[in-house]
């Protein structure tokens, strides 16, 4: 039973010190009106026009994408300072007609990606318009997000400095049913108290804030310094906000960038907390190397949610009842008072009106609700990619390959998938499987096949283990893309040629 108290004792330590981290949050945020006031008379003082880029991944089921595109159009900001770039990418059974100009943007289309993503898409535009040197910012923007017509002018009285600013979102709702209607009551009520009493003290405390991959700006000497973005998911928005802060590059809040959400696009995904404890670990030695914002971000990732919260006080609590014995139940006692002292606190600070209170109080349930189901989901997708590797699937693709066994040339087929942030590679011929582990990055997970086949004799005729094939990096992290020097021709790492030649040829055959 010591290892049961010790346990308990964690919780409640734990439980404790995030509510303290809480309560400074809600003291600072009692300045919220000086700090707004301040911001206006820092807004006041822009007067010049900067030249703005805005740049927009979409796929043909994004069909928001012209609404948003005529906003961007009809904004309240001189047209010769700004631009509107969209990375396009077609289904294969897309039969409509490409655009390359529409509505004001031009449309870059994507033609026939082996295995392309949002990353690469953006990167290679600002691959492109980022030498050009004539933007001063660029504004990244998901094709669902609805936008107001000062959208770009509040972007450039936010800009008063170098560096990345992180946008805000409401939600709308145009659906008149019941269920719709009191979703977005729940969410927007949880908005609301989320801004006032985190968001805007983040800012106030000028500590970074985690990337919104569909509503964020990267002045342009930022965006040269660290090279790339990287807004895949939410998982890979983490890993790149801590990479900025690494750099000494603060994400910032601003409240005045403001994005709306159609209530069923609404994103509930938050990162994994596997990918926090990976990160955590991974960052912690160099914890004491870095400034004391950077050092509250590392720990943040340890911050629990509302369902969490309630989830281990509910525990304790049942512990104390069923063990008395062992559980010290006046701690638990004044856990509980402090933590609700910590909520009324919060809701004082928050200005929230009693319906608003009513409403946020259901969040923790709808929250749960949607994690579930986003929880199903993923079960269900690595149902079908364990049992049945379809050629098509939204978070994988298949490719044909050729594996050598002796002098004999065999086909066979490699899955390419991409796991909440992490890749890896299934091998199948025939009825045998064999799948690598989850990677950082795809060269690795063809690294880790390749390795896997040799120590059954199988060589794994691919560009990226060929003599003649040289990586060619993009600025991301999971570089796919070489070239040939044989050819001459740029090609991705699990493509393969006629002249594929790996160094261990000579050896076999002298052997």
């Amino acid at each position: 039973m010591i290892l049961f108290d010790v346990l308990f004792a964690i919780i409640i330590i734990y439980l404790f010190i995030y509510c303290i981290y809480q309560l400074f949050f809600y003291i600072k945020a009692r300045n919220l009106d000086n700090f707004a006031y301040e911001q206006e008379i820092n807004r006041s003082k822009v007067t010049e026009n900067k030249r703005l880029c805005v740049l927009i991944y979409a796929t043909s089921r994004d069909k928001n994408l012209d609404k948003l595109l005529a906003s961007l159009n009809n904004q309240d900001y001189s047209k010769d300072n700004y631009e509107v770039h969209v990375a396009f990418q077609k289904d294969m059974n897309d039969t409509n007609a490409e655009r390359d100009f529409a509505l004001g943007a031009r449309i870059h289309n994507i033609q026939n990606p082996d295995f392309f993503s949002k990353d690469k898409a953006l990167n290679l535009l600002i691959q492109k318009l980022l030498p050009e040197k004539n933007f001063d910012a660029f504004i990244f923007l998901g094709a669902k997000r609805i936008i107001g017509e000062k959208y770009l002018y509040n972007i450039n009285k936010t800009i008063t400095e170098p560096g990345v600013y992180v946008g805000t979102k409401i939600t709308m709702n145009k659906n008149k049913q019941f269920a719709k209607r009191l979703k977005q009551a729940v969410i927007s009520s949880y908005l609301k108290y989320s801004n006032r009493t985190y968001n805007l003290v983040r800012s106030m405390f000028n500590l970074p804030f985690l990337i919104d991959g569909e509503n964020f700006v990267i002045t342009s000497d930022v965006l040269n310094q660290i090279g790339y973005i990287s807004v895949e998911d939410k998982d890979i928005e983490l890993e790149y906000t801590l990479d900025l802060a690494s750099n000494g590059i603060k994400s910032i809040y601003s409240p005045y960038i403001i994005t709306g959400v159609d209530i069923k696009n609404y994103n509930f995904a938050s990162p994994s907390l596997k990918n926090k404890i990976h990160l955590f670990s991974y960052y912690f030695k160099f914890l004491f190397f870095k400034d004391l914002t950077f050092k509250e971000f590392i720990l943040f990732c340890l911050k629990p949610n509302s369902i969490l919260v309630i989830a281990a006080y509910i525990g304790l609590l049942s512990l104390s009842v069923s063990f008395p014995q062992h559980v010290a139940s006046n701690f638990v006692i004044v856990l509980g008072a402090f933590l609700f002292a910590n909520f009324l606190f919060s809701i004082f600070i928050s200005k929230m009106t009693a319906s608003e209170v009513f409403f946020l109080i259901f969040y923790p349930f709808c929250l749960t609700w949607q994690k579930t189901k986003l929880y199903i989901n993923n079960l269900t997708m690595r149902s079908i990619k364990n049992s049945k590797y379809e050629e098509e699937n939204i978070n994988s693709a298949t490719v044909s390959a050729v594996v050598r066994h002796g002098k004999k040339d065999i086909n066979c087929k490699l899955d390419l998938v991409s796991e909440d942030g992490m890749k890896k590679v299934v091998f199948r011929e025939g009825n045998r499987f064999i799948s690598t582990d989850l990677c950082l990055r795809m060269y690795d997970a063809m690294a880790d096949m390749t390795y896997k086949l040799k120590s059954k004799d199988l060589t794994l005729k691919v560009c990226q283990n060929c003599e003649h094939f040289s990586i060619s990096p993009d600025g991301t992290l999971d570089c796919v893309v070489g070239k040939c020097n044989v050819s001459q021709v740029e090609i991705c790492i699990w493509n393969g040629c006629q002249y594929f030649y790996n160094y261990n040829d000579t050896e076999e055959d002298e052997q």
